[in-house]
């Protein structure tokens, strides 16, 4: 995908847990390409205050706000600092997660509840909040930060898997719900990419074996997803919607 310099001149964007890895990734690229970003963080502040100094530096725009994705009075108040801060709101991403794995069995309610609300529900709130602004402006953009679990399904972390799953689902319905007033919406599907959250399982399992399954031969890095979000962002995805991008390198083809 090639996607020309300032490709997202004068748009502005809110990016879920972008104080540290993909979402840290796709929040300096959009402002490199010209957008104004809303940096959010849960409990990193600090991470979040240097992103947004760094991007300032390179002459972007950036602002951080608190977000706690488990709470629609969190994202509205997001949303409204977003507009009173920038003027404007034209895409979302739906970055923020939360992976833990665990036994089937030892699955608990609170478990079960916690994945599903941070990894779905959050998409489900964003969505809803944002709809009226985007009606009224005839223009959006959401993309939604799947998982290569959501797709395959796992053993490991099940109910992560699950809550990917329908995410993809969403995003499936909010294409056909949304397009009728000029917004589109799409998804990634990272596989293992070089974060934390894949530092977590790397200590679990053998990277040669996680290897074994990527036909590329090599973990991803968080600007492959933030690549993948440009485009999906850009004018050059102006008749894409409804999609799920792959970019596992080769993981989902089995």
């Amino acid at each position: 995908m090639v996607v020309k310099s300032g490709a997202l001149e004068g748009r502005v964007a809110i990016v879920s847990g972008s104080s540290r890895g993909i979402g840290r990734s796709i929040a300096e690229r959009f402002a490199s390409e010209g957008a104004a970003v809303a940096v959010t963080w849960h409990q990193r502040e600090d991470a979040a205050a240097v992103l947004v100094d760094e991007i300032e530096k390179q002459g972007g725009r950036a602002h951080s706000f608190q977000l706690d994705v488990m709470a629609r009075s969190s994202i509205q108040r997001c949303i409204a600092r977003t507009l009173e801060e920038f003027g404007g709101l034209d895409i979302v991403v739906n970055n923020a997660g939360f992976l833990e794995q665990k036994p089937f069995a030892t699955i608990s309610d609170d478990d079960w509840d916690y994945t599903m609300g941070c990894n779905l529900k959050s998409a489900f709130v964003f969505a809803q909040e944002t709809l009226g602004h985007f009606e009224a402006q005839n223009s959006g953009n959401l993309i939604n930060i799947a998982s290569i679990g959501g797709q395959t399904g796992g053993t490991k972390a099940p109910h992560y898997a699950a809550a990917k799953a329908a995410m993809i689902s969403l995003t499936h319905s909010l294409a056909k719900i949304f397009a009728p007033h000029g917004v589109r919406v799409n998804a990634i599907s990272p596989g293992f990419i070089a974060t934390d959250m894949y530092a977590d399982i790397a200590t679990r399992e053998s990277e040669d074996a996680i290897l074994d399954t990527i036909p590329l031969g090599r973990i991803g890095e968080p600007g492959d997803i933030s690549d993948a979000a440009i485009y999906l962002a850009s004018d050059q995805a102006a008749y894409v919607t409804g999609h799920v991008l792959n970019v596992n390198g080769g993981f989902y083809l089995g």
